[in-house]
């Protein structure tokens, strides 16, 4: 791993790593991921999971999503309602349809009921050894957890190729408590 400083270049080594790996690699990863986050992050008082929706060769989640249905979990998605503000969570339940919402993410409709997330697993585009995490550079995450009234537990979820040297840590970055990989959990 090279030390890389500045983030748009990070970013870009990261985003091309990721679109690198094949699909049958990337399924394996989604199962394998699902696995390790169920037998290591703790869900016993957890009753609301943020999930995202994968997109741009993030690491799949509907693996983990469907086995934390079955465990009776709760689960929302991310919307962002305004740019450049705080987002809201969305229930998502088995079967509902998801509508395109900013940036083209799919989220649930505007009828979904807002939930407040025990945990917030979030995509990466990288992290690094210290739980620092690099996202796609908006903001959404932090300014949404920064007004949180009690801080969700925060999973990041990548593939072990998404790790890097260093990420430069600003005072408004937020880090992770868990990252889950296809490889392993790590808890900072």
């Amino acid at each position: 791993m090279k030390k890389i400083i500045n983030k748009s270049e990070l970013r870009n080594e990261a985003k091309a790593k990721r679109a690198a790996l094949s699909s049958n690699f990337m399924l394996q990863a989604a199962n394998q991921a699902a696995e390790i986050f169920l037998q290591n992050i703790p869900l016993e008082k957890v009753n609301v999971i943020a999930a995202y929706y994968a997109m741009n060769n993030e690491l799949k989640i509907l693996p983990l999503v469907e086995k934390l249905w079955a465990k009776n979990k709760q689960i929302c998605l991310p919307s962002v309602i305004e740019n450049n503000q705080p987002m809201i969570f969305r229930a998502w339940q088995r079967g509902d349809e998801l509508i395109d919402g900013a940036h083209n993410i799919k989220v649930p409709d505007e009828n979904a009921p807002i939930l407040v997330p025990d945990i917030i697993i979030m995509p990466l585009v990288a992290f690094d050894k210290k739980g620092n995490r690099l996202g796609y550079g908006k903001g959404y995450y932090d300014r949404t957890i920064a007004q949180m009234d009690k801080k969700p537990l925060l999973v990041g979820y990548a593939y072990s190729v998404q790790e890097v040297e260093k990420i430069e840590h600003e005072s408004h970055d937020v880090p992770l408590d868990y990252l889950v990989s296809e490889k392993e959990v790590r808890k900072f």
